[in-house]
C-alpha cells in the first residue's frame, strides 16, 4: 500500500505538459520613452527697450522650441495682459510677429496657438525670430510693460 502512495504523490508531483530543453531562448526587452519638449529664448535685449512712440516692428528675439523626437510641435504664446502694453491705467495694443509665416501679426486677446511648429531633427531647436509692433503710440509718458509667456507641447 506504501509503494502506491509513494508513486501517485510522485505522479502528481511532476509538471503538466511536456517540457523541453532549448540551446537558446529569446528574452524580450522593451521600453518607452515619451515625448518631451523644452522652450528657451535668446533675448539680447530689445525687448527690454521698446519704443513706445513708433508703430515700427521691433526687437528680433528667438524662441527656440527642442524635442527629442523629429516632426512638429505645438507653440502657443500667452499674454498676461491680453495682448496689451500696461503703464497704470493706460494701455498700448500691440501685435507679436513671429517669422517664417508661422503666426501672422496677432494681438494676444487671446492664446496664439501654432501647432506645426516644425522641428525637423531631435534635440535640436528650429529657432524663429519673434517681433512686436505698437498698433498705435503711446502718448502718456510711463513704463508699459507685459509678459508673453511661450509654451510647447509635444504633436
Amino acid at each position: 500500500m506504501k509503494k502506491l502512495f509513494v508513486v501517485g504523490t510522485a505522479a502528481a508531483l511532476m509538471p503538466m505538459g511536456n517540457a523541453y530543453a532549448d540551446t537558446s531562448v529569446q528574452i524580450p526587452l522593451s521600453g518607452t520613452l515619451m515625448k518631451t519638449c523644452d522652450v528657451i529664448q535668446n533675448l539680447d535685449g530689445p525687448f527690454d527697450n521698446l519704443n513706445m512712440s513708433t508703430t515700427s516692428e521691433q526687437g528680433n528675439e528667438q524662441v527656440i522650441p527642442t524635442c527629442n523626437y523629429a516632426g512638429t510641435v505645438t507653440l502657443t504664446f500667452t499674454s498676461l495682459n491680453g495682448g496689451f502694453l500696461v503703464s497704470g491705467s493706460n494701455m498700448v495694443a500691440y501685435n507679436l510677429i513671429v517669422d517664417g509665416g508661422l503666426l501672422a501679426p496677432t494681438q494676444l486677446t487671446i492664446p496664439a496657438v501654432v501647432a506645426v511648429w516644425p522641428h525637423p531633427v531631435p534635440d535640436i531647436g528650429v529657432p524663429r525670430n519673434i517681433r512686436v509692433a505698437l498698433l498705435s503710440a503711446a502718448t502718456v509718458a510711463g513704463t508699459y510693460t507685459d509678459t508673453i509667456t511661450a509654451s510647447v507641447t509635444p504633436n
